[in-house]
């Protein structure tokens, strides 16, 4: 167990500084997002996510969600993250690969201090502290054939970007406003 421990330690602080950089500032909700990172891919026994191997199911829209991008790759355009907003800080992380699933419940009495409590708080306490956990639910066949189908374009499919653009800001004169 003192290697998961370690690299966990380790996994947490990159996850953090990357979130950090992609969130654009600290937060609590930030923090817990970090957290549910490291605790999913601890109870799936993976030691990195992998690209296109897990999604999360988030019944929460806030910060958390940046890390999550950034954690566990999944990404909403992917279809690798999907909303069911309760408003809860509840989790569903599903592995495409392996089949296990997990689903992480903030406890209500860290949900309800969350904003007052202090970042190193919140990546410091252990596990069984933040969190609960319940039995994942499958995913359905419907939601299950989107994430098959999202973005599945090979790379050098996709069109340049620069088509589009161009030198001259005259373009976006027609938007101009009379004086």
């Amino acid at each position: 167990m003192a290697f998961w421990d370690n690299h966990s330690k380790f996994r947490i602080q990159r996850i953090w500084e990357e979130s950090v950089k992609f969130h654009g500032k600290s937060c609590p909700t930030l923090a817990l997002g970090v957290r549910v990172c490291d605790t999913a891919l601890t109870r799936l026994e993976l030691k990195e996510p992998g690209i296109d191997r897990l999604v999360c199911v988030s019944e929460h829209d806030g910060c958390c969600v940046d890390a999550i991008q950034i954690g566990l790759h999944c990404t909403a355009g992917k279809k690798h993250l999907l909303f069911y907003k309760t408003g809860k800080l509840i989790f569903t992380v599903y592995d495409l690969v392996s089949g296990k699933s997990v689903r992480i419940c903030t406890r209500q009495k860290i949900a309800e201090k969350l904003s007052s409590m202090k970042v190193a708080e919140i990546l410091s306490l252990p596990e069984e502290r933040l969190f609960s956990f319940e039995e994942a639910r499958p995913m359905t066949s419907r939601v299950e054939a989107k994430v098959h189908l999202a973005c599945n374009a090979a790379a050098e499919g996709v069109p340049p970007r620069d088509s589009g653009v161009q030198d001259c800001p005259d373009q976006f004169r027609k938007f101009d406003t009379p004086k």
